[in-house]
C-alpha cells in the first residue's frame, strides 16, 4: 500500500495520511476543506496536505468518496465562550428568572464566532430543521452587522429568539457542527442566535399592498400555525387562527415554564401578527363547536396545527386509587403561581413529588416543582444514554435538586396513610435506543410518603379537530429510501453521525409530506402531521406548508370551496386506508361501476364475436367435408384416372 503520511504539526501530532492507491485525484477533499489545507500533487495525481494549515477538523476524512484520507491528533479550535452561572439551589424559590444567559456583549459574541470554519457545504445547515444559513448569519456577527444576521436568518427563521432558547442544538445545528462530528466541542450556534435576536428587534411582518383573494382558516395557534399565518400574511392573503384555548401560543404559552422561556419573548410572533392584521379566534374548538365543513363554506383552505395535546396515560396497577396528575396541568397551574409568587397547597415544601419520565416535559414539571420547595424524584425507564431530553435541561434539573433515576419503571401505586401513598419502582435494561427497555425481574424497591404523582411519558394527537374526515393524524412515517440521497452523502454527515443524518432524513420528509393535502383543500403542519416533535421543525413545515398554498392559489386551485370537497378529495400517497376512503370514496364507487359495466360489455362483444367466429368455422368445414364426398363418390363411378390417387387425399386432409 502506498501511503503519503504528511505531519502537520510537531506540537500536537497531528498527521493527515492519504492512501495514494485509493486516492483518485478528484479532488473533493480539497473543494471541501474550509482552511485550504490540501493541495493536489500533479506528478501522482493526489492530494497532499499543504503546511501547518490543517486545523483536524475531519472534513476531508469524511467527504473523501474512497475513504483514502485519515486524520489523526487533536483540532485546533478555541474553546468556547463560557456564558456564566446560573441559579443556585438556594436561590429557586418563585424564581421565574432565566437560568440560561446568553452571551455577555461583542466580544463574547465575536469570539464565539470566530470559532466557526465557515465551512463550503456546512453539515450544520442542513442539522438545522429550518435550513438557517448558519456560516452566512455568523460572518455577519463577526462584521459587527445585525441587520444582516436578521436579514440571513429571515429568509428561514420566523422566531430566532424563540428557537435559540427551545431547540435542542445538541440533536440539531450544534450536533452536526463540523467540530461535533471531529469529536470537539461544537460552535454554540443556539447563544449566537439569540444574541442576534436579543441585541435587535426581529423584523416584523410586511403584508402587501395588495391582496391575492386568498382565505385560509388555522386550526390552532401554537408555533405551526403561526407560522403558517406569517408567511400567508407576506404573501397578501387573509388568515383566520382559530384556537380552543382563551389564549394563543399553545405549548409556547402553557408547556414552557418561564424560566426556560420568558413571557415577553414568547409572545411577540403573537403581537407582531395581530399588528398586521391576523385574526385569532379564542375559545373555538374545531370538531365540536365548528366543523370541517364550516371552515371549507368560509375559505378556500384549512391548515391543521393543533398539535399533540392528549397526555399519555399511566396504565399501572393503583393508578386510579391515588393522586396523579398529566403535566399538562400541573404545568398550568404550576406556571400561573410562579407568575403570580403563590403558593401550590399539594406541592409545599417538603412535600414528596414523583415525575414519571425524564424527557424535556418532565424536568419543566420537576424544575417547577422544585420552585415551590418540593422534593422531587422523576424516574424514567430508558437508559439514560437514549433518553429523549435536552444535555442542558438535564443538567440544569440536577443542579436545581431535581434527583432523576434512569432505568427505573413504576409497577405499582399503593395508598397509604391519608393523602400520602408509596410506589413500588422496579429496574430496567436497554441495549440500545432503537430496543424497548426490558424490565428486570428482581425485587422491586417502595418509595413511600409521595404526595403527588405527574404523569409526564408523552403526547398523542387529538383527533377531534379531524373527525369530519374520519382520518388517522399523525400520518404514518414512510419508508426510508433503498438509497440515501447523494446530496446528505457528500456532505460526509452520515460517516460523521448515523444517527444525525437519520435525523436530518426524518425531517426533511416532514417537511415534504407537510406540502402535500391530506384532502382537498386540507393540510397539516407540526405535531398534528408528524406525532410530538419540536418547535423548530413545526415552524419549518409550517413555512412550506404557507409557500405550497400560496403556489396553488396562483396556479388557479383551491378556487372551489365547499363541504363536496371532503368527498372527492384525492387522497395523499402516504395517507392510512381510512383517509383515502373518506376522501374519495363516492367518487371511486361510481368510477369502478363504469369501469366495470364497461368492461363486462366489452367482454360481451369479443364473446359474441368469438362464437359467431367459431360457428363460421364449423361450417366451412363441414360443407367441404361433403364437397369431398360427392367429388370422391363421383369419381368412383367414372372409373381410375390418374388424379384418383390425389384427389381422396384431398378429400381426407380436409377431415384432418
Amino acid at each position: 500500500m502506498a501511503l503519503l503520511e504528511v505531519k502537520v504539526n510537531r506540537d500536537t501530532e497531528r498527521r493527515v495520511v492519504v492512501d495514494k492507491e485509493r486516492c483518485a485525484g478528484c479532488r473533493e477533499c480539497i473543494v471541501r476543506c474550509p482552511v485550504g489545507a490540501l493541495d493536489l500533487d500533479v506528478s501522482d495525481w493526489v492530494c497532499a496536505p499543504r503546511g501547518e494549515d490543517c486545523v483536524g477538523c475531519r472534513t476531508c476524512e469524511r467527504t473523501c468518496p474512497y475513504g483514502a484520507i485519515e486524520v489523526t491528533g487533536p483540532a485546533r479550535v478555541a474553546s468556547p465562550v463560557e456564558v456564566g452561572t446560573v441559579p443556585v439551589e438556594e436561590h429557586l424559590r418563585h424564581s421565574t428568572v432565566e437560568v440560561h444567559p446568553g452571551l455577555a456583549g461583542w466580544d463574547e459574541a465575536i469570539a464565539e464566532a470566530e470559532r466557526c470554519l465557515g465551512c463550503p457545504d456546512p453539515t450544520c445547515r442542513l442539522g438545522c430543521p429550518a435550513h438557517n444559513n448558519i456560516p452566512s448569519f455568523i460572518e455577519a456577527i463577526r462584521g459587527r452587522d445585525l441587520a444582516r444576521a436578521h436579514e440571513i436568518l429571515r429568509q428561514t427563521t420566523l422566531f430566532p429568539d424563540i428557537c435559540s432558547r427551545v431547540c435542542d442544538q445538541s440533536s440539531q445545528c450544534e450536533g452536526a457542527c463540523a467540530w461535533n462530528l471531529a469529536g470537539s466541542e461544537p460552535v454554540r450556534i443556539g447563544l449566537l442566535e439569540r444574541f442576534v435576536a436579543d441585541m435587535a428587534p426581529v423584523p416584523p411582518v410586511v403584508r402587501p399592498k395588495r391582496q391575492i383573494g386568498l382565505s385560509v382558516a388555522v386550526v390552532g395557534a401554537g408555533p405551526g400555525g403561526l407560522a403558517v399565518a406569517w408567511d400567508l400574511l407576506q404573501e397578501g392573503a387573509e388568515v383566520v387562527v382559530y384556537e380552543r384555548e382563551a389564549k394563543p401560543l399553545g405549548v409556547l404559552e402553557w408547556g414552557i415554564p418561564e424560566f426556560t422561556l420568558p413571557d415577553a419573548v414568547a409572545e411577540r410572533p403573537v403581537r407582531a401578527l395581530e399588528e398586521a392584521g391576523l385574526r385569532i379566534v379564542t375559545g373555538v374548538e374545531v370538531g365540536r363547536q365548528k366543523s370541517l365543513q364550516a371552515l371549507l363554506s368560509d375559505h378556500n383552505a384549512v391548515v391543521f396545527a393543533h398539535g399533540a395535546s392528549l397526555p399519555l396515560p399511566l396504565q399501572v396497577k393503583g393508578a386510579d386509587a391515588v393522586r396523579v396528575e398529566d403535566a399538562t396541568t400541573f404545568l398550568r397551574r404550576a406556571k400561573d403561581a410562579l407568575r403570580q409568587r403563590t403558593e401550590l397547597v399539594d406541592v409545599h415544601p417538603g412535600a414528596k413529588v414523583l415525575v414519571i419520565g425524564a424527557g424535556n416535559t418532565a424536568m419543566d414539571v420537576a424544575r417547577s416543582a422544585r420552585r415551590f420547595g418540593a422534593d422531587v424524584l422523576a424516574v424514567e425507564w430508558m437508559d439514560r444514554r437514549f433518553a429523549k431530553v435536552r444535555p442542558d435541561e438535564l443538567e440544569q434539573a440536577e443542579r436545581e435538586g431535581v434527583r432523576i433515576r434512569f432505568n427505573t419503571t413504576v409497577q405499582a401505586l399503593e395508598p397509604g396513610w391519608g393523602e400520602l401513598f408509596s410506589a413500588r419502582l422496579g429496574k430496567t435494561r436497554q441495549k440500545s435506543a432503537q430496543d424497548r427497555p426490558e424490565v428486570l425481574s428482581s425485587p422491586p424497591e417502595e418509595v413511600g410518603l409521595i404526595q403527588l404523582v405527574v404523569v409526564a411519558m408523552g403526547y398523542r394527537v387529538d383527533a377531534t379537530p379531524i373527525s369530519d374526515l374520519k382520518a388517522a393524524l399523525p400520518l404514518r412515517r414512510e419508508n426510508s429510501p433503498a438509497f440515501r440521497d447523494r446530496r446528505l452523502m457528500a456532505t460526509g454527515l452520515p460517516q460523521g453521525s448515523e444517527a444525525m443524518a437519520r435525523r436530518v432524513e426524518e425531517r426533511t420528509a416532514a417537511v415534504e409530506r407537510a406540502q402535500r393535502p391530506i384532502a382537498r383543500q386540507v393540510y397539516a403542519v407540526g405535531d398534528a402531521l408528524t406525532g410530538p416533535a419540536t418547535v423548530v421543525a413545526a415552524m419549518a413545515q409550517g413555512r412550506a406548508v404557507a409557500r405550497a398554498i400560496a403556489g396553488e392559489w396562483r396556479r388557479g386551485g383551491l378556487r372551489q370551496t365547499s363541504a363536496a370537497a371532503l368527498r372527492v378529495a384525492p387522497a395523499r400517497a402516504d395517507a392510512p386506508a381510512q383517509l383515502e376512503k373518506a376522501a374519495v370514496g363516492p367518487l371511486r364507487m361510481t368510477s369502478l361501476a363504469l369501469l366495470g359495466m364497461g368492461f363486462v360489455f366489452c367482454l360481451t362483444v369479443v364473446g359474441f364475436m368469438a362464437g359467431a367466429l367459431l360457428i363460421a368455422s364449423g361450417a366451412f368445414l363441414l360443407l367441404l367435408d361433403i364437397l369431398g364426398r360427392w367429388v370422391h363418390h363421383g369419381l368412383q363411378k367414372l372409373g381410375e384416372s390418374p388424379q384418383e390417387a390425389e384427389i381422396p387425399a384431398l378429400g381426407r386432409g380436409l377431415r384432418t
